[in-house]
C-alpha cells in the first residue's frame, strides 16, 4: 500500500455498516472494520478479486460461508469473491452498495 495515494471512492461510516469504512483505490479495495477492541483493515488487491456483485438480504440466501463484516443480513449488500484468504467470500454494506460495485467494475474494467 502506498501511503501517498488517495482513494477513488469512499463509503463513509454509517450505522448499518457498523461504522466501518470501505474505500476503492486504483489497485485495491480496503475494508476498514471496527470490531470490539480491535480495528482491522482487509485489503483486496485487484488481481485477487474474482467477482463483485450486489445482493438482497439475507446473506444465507446466496452463501453459507461468507464472512459478514456488518449488518449485511438486513440490507442490500456487496458480495465479493477473492482468490486468497481464510474467507474467500466477503459480504459488507457500504452506504450505496450499487454505486460501490459500479465504481469497482468501471475502474477495474470488469464485465
Amino acid at each position: 500500500m502506498k501511503s501517498g495515494d488517495a482513494p477513488v471512492y469512499v463509503s463513509m461510516p454509517a450505522k448499518r455498516s457498523l461504522e466501518n469504512r470501505y474505500a476503492i483505490y486504483p489497485d485495491r479495495i480496503e475494508l476498514l472494520c471496527r470490531f470490539p477492541f480491535v480495528t482491522k483493515t482487509l485489503v483486496i488487491r485487484r488481481d485477487e478479486l474474482v467477482s463483485i456483485e450486489t445482493y438482497r438480504p439475507p446473506v444465507i440466501r446466496t452463501s453459507l460461508f461468507a464472512l459478514k463484516l456488518d449488518l449485511a443480513d438486513l440490507f442490500e449488500h456487496v458480495g465479493l469473491v477473492r482468490r486468497n484468504g481464510l474467507f474467500k467470500q466477503l459480504r459488507f454494506t457500504p452506504k450505496n452498495p450499487r454505486e460501490f460495485v459500479e465504481k469497482v467494475k468501471q475502474l477495474w474494467d470488469m464485465d
